[in-house]
């Protein structure tokens, strides 16, 4: 797997998604969103990953969009489409990974990171790292769906505090919000994500899917149909074996993986 600005490392079951343009910061342009849709592809049908680690190369996480390149493209609704379409195609397939995501977070994490930040799992991000949605400042919304879900996870007014007033917050600010899984010190950013990389690797694989999806679904299936997603998910993560294995253990009086 490679492409122009993004880099793909595997270890095992575990890979690492690393955003490669840090002269830039790891700003997102036209051929880091182009790449970045075609490494998610890749990755959805990699049958040997479980894991998934998204990082920046150098100083920051990812500036956001590239002023650079939006400064030069023509402003209107029809040339904006045509650049973002594929960013919300790839932080779509990236929230459908049936693979657990890590976002792994440093410095600036900014726009379209955050975003990027908000497709995956679990969010682990360095003491020094900060964020903020800064599109309606510029005069435009933000582009991706992740954004209008963060009232899901903060509530409404502070949603409201951070994608209207695009307010600058803190990595502690964060995880006390609940937007984060973990703030870490800096130097030990690495050996925090690896651990939750392992965490990750203990879990039942294809219940972790399947619980993925039914997460998601949730808030738009009423009680029945949510209830016969249950079922049909059981069904499946059943035929899987890891249950099956976990109450041989129990049997045999040993503990289960977990």
């Amino acid at each position: 797997m490679e492409w122009d600005t993004i880099r793909f490392e595997q270890t095992a079951a575990v890979g690492c998604l690393i955003l490669d343009r840090p002269a830039s910061l790891n700003a997102v342009n036209e051929q880091l969103i182009l790449d970045l849709e075609e490494a998610c592809r890749a990755i959805q049908a990699a049958a040997d990953v479980r894991v998934v680690v998204i990082k920046g190369e150098g100083r920051a996480f990812c500036s956001g969009m590239d002023l650079r390149a939006a400064a030069n493209r023509p402003a209107t609704g029809e040339a904006l489409r045509a650049v973002w379409a594929p960013w919300l195609r790839a932080l779509d397939v990236l929230e459908r990974l049936d693979q657990l995501t890590i976002a792994s977070i440093h410095g600036p994490c900014l726009g379209a990171g955050l975003e990027l930040v908000l497709a995956c799992d679990f969010r682990i991000a360095a003491d020094t790292a900060f964020f903020a949605l800064p599109q309606v400042l510029y005069g435009a919304p933000p582009d991706a769906t992740p954004s209008y879900r963060l009232p899901q996870l903060i509530g409404l007014a502070k949603a409201k505090e951070i994608v209207i007033l695009g307010e600058r917050f803190t990595a502690s600010q964060a995880e006390r919000w609940g937007l984060l899984t973990k703030v870490v010190e800096a130097e030990n950013l690495a050996a925090e994500t690896a651990k939750l990389v392992e965490r990750c690797l203990a879990v039942g694989w294809k219940a972790a899917a399947l619980t993925k999806r039914l997460l998601r679904e949730s808030a738009t299936l009423d009680g029945q149909a949510l209830a016969a997603a249950i079922d049909r998910a059981r069904v499946e993560a059943l035929e899987a074996g890891d249950f099956h294995e976990s109450m041989r253990l129990y049997r045999e009086r040993r503990q289960p993986r977990v």
